[in-house]
């Protein structure tokens, strides 16, 4: 190993870092300052003193990288190993063929962005961001980097923050009104993809969970519960559900048992509660089929949301979604903010009045009254 002082064509002083091993040429890089050469050429004999292997040619590419990492990932979970192989197919072109030595965190950055401005959610887009850090966490434990993990030295994405990435906004929860009209139309054409799709939007639990849904989850003793011990996703192995407290029970409004004993009817403990047309168990390419004119997890927020606005406590809703309180009130804090703005309201209202009407004292004493909320039929939806 040594570092040679080498002069370019317009005279500026370049230096050579060569590494040898047994007379044999294992590799070379130039640099503009003698110090970071002779740190590059520490690094190389310490990975072959451990080992390691030497840091990879200038012409390694960021494809060669996304490969060695898939590769080492094969008997991963094969949701996680989806999920990164789509988050890795959406990387620029123009990207992966560059050489890995050459990718910066500014490069990653601004793929992210352009994730966002495509119109991708906060949240997806995090994943794809867990995702690369991940493919540059790898390329570090194999001595690949030799510039800043791009990743971790990015300059931060506010819209990918926890807190908004987790935030629903309003007009992503439909409201009573138009769920209804979407499921009456939907109960035309397909009235146990209704059935479903409804009974999701009255306990909250997602498309995997409403999937694995066994006839024995209910219990009606001392109250009608839901109670949820499992979870299928399409394509992949049934597992617990994505709970932080594992199985969890959710109480259940007339409605929902209605759904729930018909659905049930005439079948064993064991059996799915919701199946298609052949018997077999529901797949997501026969939901994909019935648009409801908003996403499918949205049903999920509908659901929390009509808690929330009744008054349930935020850690009451955490237990039935089987969330942390935490992420109960990052996710629906524009919910919380709309109750307590109406609060507000009616308090301003009461003041008012009592102000105008100074004889009254009734306007001006006892609690206030409470929050106006929507009284549920039989449904579960607003009327």
């Amino acid at each position: 190993m040594s570092v040679q002082i080498r002069k370019t064509k317009d005279g500026k002083v370049r230096y050579l870092a060569r590494i040898k091993l047994g007379g044999v040429h294992i590799g070379s890089k130039t640099f503009s300052r003698k110090g970071d050469a002779e740190r590059w050429e520490r690094e190389q004999l310490h990975r072959l003193q451990t080992g390691r292997q030497v840091a990879p040619k200038s012409n390694f590419t960021l494809a060669q990288l996304i490969k060695a990492f898939q590769d080492s990932r094969q008997r991963g979970n094969p949701h996680t190993i989806d999920t990164d192989n789509t988050n890795l197919a959406a990387l620029p072109k123009s990207l992966v063929r560059r050489p890995l030595s050459s990718i910066h965190a500014d490069d990653i950055r601004e793929h992210l962005l352009n994730e966002l401005r495509s119109g991708k959610a906060p949240s997806t887009v995090a994943r794809a961001r867990t995702t690369l850090s991940a493919l540059f966490t790898y390329a570090d434990d194999q001595y690949m980097l030799e510039q800043p993990h791009p990743v971790r030295s990015m300059r931060k994405i506010p819209q990918l923050s926890s807190v908004a990435q987790r935030s629903v906004s309003l007009s992503e929860i439909p409201t009573p009104e138009k769920l209804t009209s979407a499921l009456d139309i939907l109960r035309e054409r397909r009235s146990d993809i209704a059935d479903a799709f409804e009974f999701m939007a009255l306990t909250g639990i997602r498309w995997g969970e409403a999937r694995a849904a066994r006839v024995s989850w209910m219990s009606e003793t001392p109250l009608p519960q839901l109670n949820v011990e499992r979870s299928h996703s399409d394509r992949y192995d049934e597992k617990d559900p994505k709970s932080w407290r594992g199985t969890r029970s959710i109480p259940l409004s007339p409605r929902a048992v209605e759904i729930f004993h018909a659905h049930a009817a005439g079948k064993r403990p064991g059996d799915y509660l919701f199946l298609n047309k052949q018997g077999g168990q529901l797949k997501v390419g026969v939901a994909r089929k019935f648009p409801l004119g908003f996403r499918r997890h949205a049903l999920r927020h509908f659901a929390a949301s009509t808690w929330l606005r009744l008054g349930t406590p935020v850690h009451e809703v955490a237990e039935y979604l089987g969330d942390d309180p935490r992420t109960v009130l990052a996710v629906y804090a524009h919910v919380l903010g709309e109750g307590q703005r109406r609060d507000f309201a009616q308090r301003l209202a009461i003041a008012e009045r009592a102000s105008q009407n100074p004889g009254n004292t009734r306007a001006t004493s006892g609690p206030a009254a409470p929050p106006a909320t929507r009284e549920l039929d039989q449904t579960g939806f607003g009327i």
